[in-house]
């Protein structure tokens, strides 16, 4: 696969805005309603997976509701790296009736403010070529942020990181040999300092449409719950 030019970008994000800025402007997101099932589905995804991390279920229940609040649209971005394909810049969730492009997340109400760099991440997560066992790893170890809003036992969550942060390197000792495995996991954890400019962008893209009342009532209550709470901090 070769590299996406920088006239690639040109190219997809300027037909994004020719397609999409009269619905913008209209404020109609005929894909909103699809998609918040889609998010209420992953977020469920990231409850069930955080359960399975070696201690976390060990953690004060208000320290788990915090980290899962806190980081469960970095790990949804994060997994739907695997249905995410170099060819189209698309994700596909099985088959045809389950692929979404930047087209379809535009009309859900996000804008190129979050669409262009999630997008370039997307494509820099990929090109790392990430085993599945580090491709879980790195999500166990951005779940487990110590400095997540509202943890109260910062040192526990901390013991807890650490020992996935050695897992993976060791792993990546294990299973890339010389000199790629050299620089694989200082680029993995320069991913989920990405992750959080990409949060911040979708916090605040969400505190937009929420101001408006006909959008709320397509959202679902687990997503109100969970990122409603990223307006309020």
């Amino acid at each position: 696969m070769s590299a996406l030019t920088k006239s690639d970008f040109t190219d997809i994000f300027g037909m994004l805005q020719d397609d999409s800025g009269s619905s913008k402007q209209q404020e109609d997101f005929p894909m909103l309603p699809h998609l918040a099932d889609l998010v209420s589905y992953s977020i469920q995804k990231v409850v069930g997976f955080a359960k399975a991390i070696p201690g976390f279920r060990e953690l004060a229940a208000d320290d788990q509701i915090s980290l899962l609040k806190s980081s469960a649209i970095e790990i949804i971005m994060l997994r739907s790296n695997q249905s995410f394909t170099l060819d189209d810049m698309s994700w596909n969730c099985g088959n045809d009736d389950f692929k979404y492009n930047i087209s379809d997340v535009t009309k859900a109400g996000h804008s190129l403010e979050l669409l262009e760099p999630l997008i370039k991440f997307q494509i820099g997560l990929k090109n790392l070529n990430l085993h599945e066992a580090e491709h879980v790893l790195l999500m166990a170890v951005c779940i487990l942020s110590p400095d997540r809003p509202g943890v109260l036992d910062r040192a526990q969550v901390e013991r807890i990181q650490d020992g996935l942060s050695e897992t993976l390197q060791s792993y990546i000792r294990a299973k890339h040999p010389p000199p790629g495995n050299r620089l694989l996991y200082p680029k993995m954890i320069q991913k989920l300092t990405d992750l959080r400019s990409l949060s911040e962008e979708h916090s605040k893209q969400f505190q937009s449409l929420s101001f408006n009342p006909e959008h709320i009532t397509q959202l679902t209550p687990l997503v109100l719950e969970v990122f409603g709470n990223d307006v309020d901090q």
